[in-house]
């Protein structure tokens, strides 16, 4: 039997954590007293609503999409292991690109499938007739890839994943959408025109909602129809699905927060540029349409920023992931960094 490759989640530390993807805003008290509200009509003896009804109608809502387009999961990991258990077993083979969101590893590796990658240039990027051409070559039984990429934050415009999708039509092509609302350039409204298309998003993101686990699945509703019956019964609690609804309802308030994200991601974009220049290119720094920012190069800041405690997402290889925090804690990330790269 394959040995399955284990996934091992952050762990979690003091100091600035730049190192988890998440929000650096935590739920406000105008969304925490509406939740408060709701919770004296939850029935606490009662399982959850299996189907997570009044969450999956706010949702399809909130993406332009029908009820019966969405499957609601405990984060969008359950949706990427829900697709993967569904479509593929020993021998088949899936494609995705390198690097690439580490679960698919995970989930491939437990259905005893094969992982197929196309390795990204160094900035990330990736043509998609190569993506294609691997594909065609290898025979593969599901293509998945993140976009915007974790941990790049490169993006592929729709029509080159429109041009994969025709590419593919007798196989599913899952685009993750975890980080889409820092790019704004989804596919989703493609589930129509394209019945291999399945698309991932997640409330632990933009909407600062990473301790809910609660994620999405969204596809044609004869594809969504088949993966329901593979489906973990009761799989979001009721306070889960209650928060969550709350979440999308102040949706606003969420797009007034990602834009401060995305606004200091491009500020900290340019100090760091700065940086890489002055230290003569001992470390690159990479445009990103997510609410991190990709490096590789030089490590030795690494220890510094540990003695500092400052985590960040440190590769095995000679790549790095800086998650935007707020404006104070990229402030003193910056100053670590000159400090230690320019003494």
């Amino acid at each position: 039997m394959k040995i399955v490759e284990e996934y091992k989640p952050l762990v979690i530390e003091n100091g600035i954590k730049l190192n988890g993807n998440e929000c650096f805003y935590n739920i406000g008290q105008d969304v925490l007293g509406e939740f408060f509200s709701k919770l004296k009509n939850i029935e606490f003896n009662r399982y959850p609503d299996s189907d997570s009804n009044l969450l999956k109608e706010k949702y399809a809502e909130y993406v332009g999409v029908n009820k019966g387009n969405i499957i609601v999961e405990n984060g969008s990991d359950e949706a990427i292991g829900l697709i993967i258990s569904a479509y593929i077993q020993k021998g088949k083979k899936v494609l995705t690109l390198n690097p690439d969101f580490s679960m698919y590893d995970f989930y491939v590796s437990s259905n005893e499938g094969e992982l197929i990658k196309l390795a990204c240039n160094e900035d990330g990027s990736y043509s998609v007739d190569d993506v294609i051409a691997l594909g065609k070559k290898e025979k593969v039984d599901l293509i998945i890839f993140s976009n915007p990429n974790n941990p790049t934050g490169f993006a592929v415009e729709e029509n080159k994943i429109k041009k994969i999708l025709e590419s593919f039509k007798d196989i599913i092509v899952v685009v993750d959408e975890a980080y889409i609302e820092f790019y704004g350039k989804s596919v989703i409204k493609e589930i129509t025109n394209y019945e291999n298309l399945l698309v991932t998003r997640t409330l632990s993101k933009a909407f600062g909602g990473a301790s809910l686990r609660v994620g999405f699945l969204v596809g044609n509703e004869r594809l969504i129809e088949k993966l329901n019956k593979f489906k973990v019964p009761y799989n979001v609690n009721t306070l889960s699905q209650t928060f969550g609804e709350v979440l999308i309802e102040k949706k606003e308030k969420m797009k007034f927060l990602r834009d401060l994200v995305i606004e200091e991601r491009e500020r900290v974009f340019i100090e760091l540029k700065n940086i890489e220049r002055k230290i003569n290119g001992k470390i690159k720094f990479y445009p990103s349409n997510a609410n991190f920012i990709f490096g590789r190069g030089d490590k030795l800041f690494i220890e510094v920023f540990k003695e500092k405690d400052i985590s960040i997402r440190n590769f095995n290889n000679d790549t790095f992931r800086i998650t935007i925090g707020s404006r104070e804690e990229n402030d003193y990330m910056l100053k670590v960094l000159k400090e230690c790269m320019m003494p």
